[in-house]
């Protein structure tokens, strides 16, 4: 290639490449005089200023509501709040774990439904049972006739709607205590009624 073509190919590149960098600085420089004058005119215009106030309430709301239910409300955050209940020997865990038309059915209200757990776990304190921590080990999701099961079994003794059981996992759960002959392992069922999870059914395995 001549070398006076070659230069001209080099500048044109350099005059190119200085007109993207002009393009982005000046699409820059509006981006930021747009936002600095709707900051101005937010702090101006009260009605505005409520808007986004409001707005961004909102946003906090969806993903506070978002978080809840992915976060706190999973299924395997169900069974973590039941066993660590269970490792504590705390009746009030327990029993807020279970739905509450199971646990009016079963102990017809909470206080009772306390009374009774806080019995099994004085019973195992004075056999002295104690047990130091739990594992999760295994999680399976339960097919659709099986989940229909328990949805049919849910609606004839507790009045829960049928159709309200939209899943159900269980969980392998070892709970270990001292002394390794108080060791439980046991399948934890959990269910995914209107939104939230709760223990449905519970069951000793080898």
């Amino acid at each position: 290639m001549p070398k006076k073509v070659e230069e001209e190919k080099k500048d044109e590149q350099i005059i190119n490449t200085e007109a993207a960098k002009a393009k982005v600085e000046e699409v820059a420089n509006n981006v930021k005089e747009g936002a600095t004058n709707f900051v101005e005119k937010v702090k101006n215009d009260k009605a505005l200023m409520g808007i986004c106030i409001a707005a961004c309430a909102v946003v906090v709301i969806v993903l506070f509501v978002i978080l809840s239910n992915t976060v706190f409300n999973g299924s395997k955050n169900a069974v973590k709040r039941y066993s660590k209940a269970f490792v504590k020997m705390n009746e009030k865990g327990i029993c807020k774990s279970i739905h509450k038309n199971m646990l009016e059915e079963q102990y017809e209200d909470i206080d009772e439904c306390q009374d009774a757990w806080e019995e099994i776990f004085s019973s195992l304190k004075d056999e002295e049972v104690k047990f130091k921590s739990y594992e999760i080990t295994n999680k399976k999701e339960l097919d659709k006739d099986e989940v229909e099961e328990y949805a049919e079994d849910l609606e004839e003794k507790y009045d829960i709607s049928e159709k309200s059981l939209k899943k159900v996992y269980r969980f392998s759960v070892n709970f270990d205590a001292k002394g390794s002959e108080n060791d439980r392992k046991v399948y934890i069922y959990v269910g995914k009624i209107k939104g939230h999870w709760y223990v449905i059914d519970q069951e000793n395995r080898k």
